[in-house]
């Protein structure tokens, strides 16, 4: 059935086969959803609490690893960032200040 109608439609009104199989079509999909992602990701990136000299290294990252880059930054930014900022609301992602935070304990009972 799908063949089928996968067929019927890469068939033009004049009879003709376009000559694009299934895998090729899966292809440009994952294809379309990787640029999709990277452009979320720099549009991300060009709204994000980053001074623009900590924006460089992110685009060249995105662009080197064209997955990982853009799966780390959205992770980094709507996952660590608000947690890290509830859990610490003076911390800056700019400053270079190493804040040393302390071990966090289990939920222990005395």
């Amino acid at each position: 059935m799908g063949a089928a109608l996968l067929g019927a439609v890469l068939t033009g009104a004049a009879g003709v086969t376009f000559g694009v199989n299934a895998v090729e079509i899966l292809l440009w999909i994952v294809v379309i959803a990787v640029v999709a992602m990277l452009v979320w990701s720099l549009v991300s990136l060009s709204h994000s609490p980053l001074d623009p000299g900590r924006r460089i290294p992110w685009a060249f990252v995105m662009f080197l690893l064209p997955v990982l880059g853009p799966a780390v930054w959205l992770w980094w930014r709507f996952y660590y960032y608000p947690r890290r900022k509830a859990e610490q609301p003076s911390w800056d992602p700019n400053s270079n200040r190493v804040i040393v935070n302390p071990p966090r304990r289990p939920n222990a009972r005395d």
